[in-house]
């Protein structure tokens, strides 16, 4: 049997022994590599990193009929050079003229429509105002509805409590909506 027929048997009985062990089968013929190398002082074929070989190009020289081997590299690439970020700029400033252009006209339409929503700005601001004097009420209706039901004597202390509770959280908004109130006015 051969070194890998006994990792792959090896593989295969682990899978079997120890299902849920790995995800994959590589790690399953990764494992059974390791135990093959320590039955054999440390040599399994599989896992060893495989060696690359240069590209030779041959090159013949008719006189002395001898054969030069030359090592063919690949180029690493270098910065750009200045013909290229040259091409590059102008290409961007003949494109640039015609944003510049295209851009002109959004600008314009930008404040054109800036100015249209200024002026409903103040028609906004009024309803807001509004709809926060609203709340105010409303908070201050519940307020005192809660009020009337702590002096009533039929709800329990547990109840009283939740009562109290929502009271305040009802006086935080008042106040939060109070502020709110201030500033529309400045506005306005």
């Amino acid at each position: 049997m051969t070194a890998l027929q006994n990792i792959i048997k090896e593989a295969k009985s682990l899978k079997k022994n120890f299902p849920k062990r790995f995800k994959k089968w590589t790690d399953y013929v990764k494992q059974a590599s390791a135990i093959y190398a320590s039955k054999h002082k440390g040599k399994s074929p599989v896992g060893k990193k495989k060696v690359v070989k240069k590209k030779v190009v041959k090159k013949k020289v008719v006189k002395k009929k001898v054969t030069i081997k030359k090592v063919a590299k690949k180029r690493i690439s270098k910065k750009p050079s200045e013909k290229v970020i040259l091409k590059k700029v102008h290409a961007a400033k003949t494109t640039s003229k015609n944003l510049y252009n295209k851009l002109d006209k959004l600008d314009e339409a930008q404040h054109a429509h800036m100015s249209k929503k200024i002026g409903n700005l103040k028609d906004i601001t009024i309803n807001h105002f509004q709809m926060i004097t609203r709340k105010i009420e409303m908070n201050d209706h519940y307020i005192a509805t809660i009020q009337k039901l702590l002096k009533e004597k039929k709800y329990t202390p547990l109840q009283k409590n939740s009562f109290k509770k929502s009271m305040k959280e009802y006086q935080a908004y008042n106040k939060e909506l109070k502020i709110q109130k201030a500033e529309l006015k400045k506005l306005l």
